[in-house]
């Protein structure tokens, strides 16, 4: 599953990471460098599946985890109406 961000939602990097702002409720969602960076690749067109594999081997971890904690991101994420699948 690739992502894209909603119509209505801004993102601008920090130094700790990335906020993503919806304008249609004004509600924001503060990611540190790590979920940035795994958002940025899932907005890039990576796969979860790809980026989890990247993960499980950079942070040395079992993709199975990594996949898990990266699809219970993109979840709140898509339930909260920042992004969509793309």
């Amino acid at each position: 599953m690739t992502l894209r961000l909603t119509a209505h939602t801004v993102s601008t990097d920090t130094d700790d990471g990335a906020v993503l702002l919806s304008q249609r409720t004004g509600h924001y969602w503060q990611l540190n460098q790590t979920g940035a960076y795994a958002l940025r690749r899932l907005l890039d067109g990576c796969t979860l599946d790809q980026v989890a594999e990247e993960f499980a081997s950079h942070f040395d971890i079992a993709p199975a985890q990594a996949h898990l904690d990266l699809a219970a991101m993109t979840e709140q994420l898509q339930s909260s109406g920042l992004v969509e699948a793309g």
